[in-house]
């Protein structure tokens, strides 16, 4: 009994499982599970584990075949490791959000009847539906917050977007903590009431096209959040000037500039 015990990972892996248990258990059950518990902390050894689940099950499929052909058993074997794949990545998704999103807490009352309330967010790392996400979910469960302060050196303009206008529903102010450079600009420049650390810094320049074939109009595009930025008071003078740097390149204006400039209103 031990020694089968011992022996299954590498019986599994050669196939030679029954397949029901095999697809049940091994693959969608032991999936279901991890998923349930939050997934692993290391994504590789996750997605390690996972691939030992997806080999075995194939090739016991594959093994099944060769015995008693049946193509709808084929079939279920391929939706079960399909099915997996999410039950893989939400869970990692979820941690990558937490990695972006702090200076959210619960609301704790300390003994001296003091209730510290929440009232910012910091987004930090690349701009991306991740965080857009991560942050649409703060906001329904700490809707005290009004304030979002950035340190992102960019990412996806079309998520910059999508933050913004989270932005401009709630209200809310903008402070740059480090750095916003490129499409942290958008969502920046979305704030209320817009300031920046001493030592803090925007950075602008045109965008770059991620698009195969050049299916994204970067002019277009660029015109589009230039007649945003004007709506929020920032000067057509500045607007004209924000992308001109190449997009490999970078321009960062001086604080009495982006004040001038009606970028930053504090």
């Amino acid at each position: 009994m031990l020694s089968q015990i011992i022996g299954f990972p590498l019986a599994h892996w050669r196939g030679q499982i029954a397949l029901l248990p095999t697809i049940l258990f091994t693959l969608v059950g032991v999936r279901l599970l991890i998923s349930a518990v939050g997934g692993i902390g290391f994504f590789t050894l996750d997605a390690g584990i996972f691939c030992w689940q997806a080999v075995g099950s194939l090739r016991a499929a594959a093994r099944y075949q060769r015995d008693t052909p049946d193509l709808m058993i084929s079939l279920a074997t391929y939706a079960g490791v399909v099915i997996c794949i999410p039950l893989l990545l939400w869970p990692q998704l979820d941690r990558v959000a937490q990695e972006k999103l702090s200076g959210v807490i619960e609301p704790e009352a300390a003994s001296s009847g003091v209730i510290l309330v929440p009232t910012y967010v910091v987004l930090s790392g690349p701009i991306d539906f991740v965080m857009f996400d991560a942050l649409e979910a703060a906001l329904a469960k700490h809707p005290q917050i009004r304030r979002v302060v950035f340190n992102s050196e960019g990412g996806r303009v079309f998520a910059a977007r999508s933050i913004a206008r989270i932005i401009r529903e709630n209200g809310l102010d903008t402070h740059v903590d480090g750095i916003c450079a490129s499409a942290c600009t958008v969502a920046f420049i979305a704030g209320g009431a817009r300031s920046m650390a001493a030592n803090a810094r925007l950075g602008f320049h045109r965008y770059g096209d991620d698009g195969p074939g050049g299916i994204i109009n970067t002019e277009v595009e660029e015109t589009k959040d230039r007649s945003v930025f004007l709506a929020t008071g920032v000067s057509a003078d500045f607007a004209g000037k924000m992308y001109q740097a190449a997009p490999q390149d970078m321009w960062f204006p001086e604080p009495g500039v982006l004040r001038d400039a009606g970028v930053l209103t504090r």
